[in-house]
């Protein structure tokens, strides 16, 4: 937003060197400070910050930058684990950075048997584990996902994702487009081949988590 500003300072200076040839109209046009803030917003900004929320410690065994739903998950697991001289920093609010924005998404299928391991792991703790340490819900909502298929090839591989989940315990279902339209009547069919239907897949509160997440490391012994 601060190159904007110096740019179209750098364009009305620009403005005034040319010759009188290149003037094709008698029209002025300018662009001034006020109608492009810019800068004043970011320097608003800037003196909103009032520093850390803690003292920062000396030195921590871990430093884990970023409040995000990484930063604090990882935070967690560390002090879960017992490793509780973890430091968590993060230069805004928690969820400032990507998190805040996303869709809470959590698909518990993915053709790797590590990605599967990791999202069942996370699944058990946003929907139970921390609900049950913290006594705060993290926003989950078991609604089930659909993997749509508009061709036959997308629908053999999500049954090869059908096949994957049994060996894990995870429960889905191949539809037609028939069933499809009896589970989700909102849905268009028209172009529909299939569907993969996975009930126990659901969506989470991105800030709600995250908070969660902290508290928990917190009530642990982490910062």
């Amino acid at each position: 937003m601060a190159f904007l500003g110096s740019a179209a300072r750098r364009l009305v200076s620009v403005r005034s060197t040319l010759t009188p040839l290149c003037r094709t109209s008698s029209r002025s046009y300018s662009t001034t400070e006020k109608s492009v803030p810019y800068e004043k917003t970011l320097k608003q900004e800037e003196r909103s910050f009032s520093g850390p929320t803690k003292p920062l410690p000396r030195s921590a065994d871990v430093v884990v930058i970023g409040g995000g739903s990484i930063g604090c998950q990882t935070v967690y697991h560390l002090a879960k684990m017992g490793i509780t001289d973890v430091v968590l920093l993060e230069r805004d609010k928690l969820t400032a950075g990507t998190t805040w924005h996303t869709a809470g998404l959590l698909w518990q299928l993915r053709p790797s048997d590590v990605e599967v391991e990791l999202l069942a792991h996370t699944r058990n703790v946003i929907s139970k584990d921390l609900e049950e340490e913290t006594g705060l819900h993290t926003g989950w909502i078991q609604n089930g996902g659909l993997f749509i298929a508009s061709n036959k090839q997308r629908l053999d591989e999500y049954k090869r994702l059908m096949s994957l989940g049994k060996v894990y315990g995870i429960e889905s279902y191949v539809l037609s487009p028939a069933e499809t339209k009896d589970l989700y009547p909102l849905m268009n069919i028209d172009d529909l081949y299939g569907t993969l239907y996975v009930p126990k897949d659901g969506t989470m509160d991105p800030a709600g988590t995250c908070t969660t997440l902290s508290r928990a490391a917190s009530a642990r012994g982490a910062t």
